[in-house]
């Protein structure tokens, strides 16, 4: 399936199948958390990554351990969101283009 958007324009993303790998199910993660209804869920994200970082020191100066960050949003399918296409999310919606259907907001 061929996404064809360009970058600058609204499009709805739907979720039509599970993903089967992990590297999609962190797309479709990292794609649905740009979702400005998402916001809230990023900002407690980054709230508990300040909240778990440790400095340490090494060679003399305080390294700062950062954690990963938590998957706040797991789409699941059925699910949907609005976006804002650019041209970063254009080429992680094409990597995960049979497991999401992909419309523009008109």
């Amino acid at each position: 399936m061929s996404i064809d958007v360009q970058p600058g324009s609204q499009v709805s993303v739907t979720v039509t199948a599970e993903p089967t790998n992990e590297a999609a199910a962190k797309t479709l993660s990292r794609v649905f958390a740009r979702d400005p209804a998402n916001r809230k869920l990023r900002m407690q994200r980054k709230k508990l990554r300040l909240y778990k970082m440790d400095g340490r020191q090494r060679g003399g100066r305080i390294w700062m351990v950062r954690p990963k960050a938590p998957r706040l949003c797991q789409p699941k399918k059925g699910d949907s969101c609005h976006l804002f296409t650019t041209s970063s999310l254009i080429n992680d919606l094409r990597s995960v283009s049979r497991f999401v259907d992909v419309k523009p907001n008109g």
